[in-house]
């Protein structure tokens, strides 16, 4: 039989899996309300949430006990995971909308940027020789 104090500390260890499984919530959600396109592909997700959880769970469970798995488990995920979602989600989940805001932010002044140097760089490429000699050619012919 396992002594009391181990049951305990298992069972506070599995409380933060079911932090991290909180935390892969609002991941998931935040994702979903930033980008339009991924609520067409919102089962996906879920399908990928849901493998996701799963495989926190049997690390929580492999690491802890083994795969000695015990009804406090369950009740300890669950603990963490409502701890995470009544406590911090609310914060984590601002957090994580102003991140993926200013990573596309980024990506947009980015792509802005891009276009303006290469339209740039075609402008040079491209009239820049072809001016050169029409100011030689106007020159030749009107100095005439």
């Amino acid at each position: 039989m396992i002594p009391f104090t181990e049951d305990l500390s298992s069972f506070y260890a599995t409380i933060y899996g079911g932090l991290l499984i909180g935390l892969l919530f609002d991941i998931n959600r935040s994702l979903k309300s930033n980008f339009k396109i991924l609520k067409y592909f919102s089962i996906v997700f879920n399908i990928v949430f849901w493998i996701m959880s799963t495989v926190i769970i049997f690390i929580t469970v492999n690491a802890i006990e083994s795969f000695d798995l015990r009804y406090y488990h369950f009740v300890a995920l669950l603990i963490g995971f409502l701890l995470y979602y009544n406590t911090i989600s609310k914060f984590v989940l601002k957090m994580l909308n102003k991140i993926i805001g200013l990573i596309v932010f980024l990506i947009k002044k980015t792509i802005i940027y891009i276009s303006v140097v290469s339209e740039s760089l075609y402008y040079m490429v491209v009239y820049t020789p072809f001016t050169r000699y029409y100011i030689f050619y106007t020159k030749f012919i009107f100095s005439y």
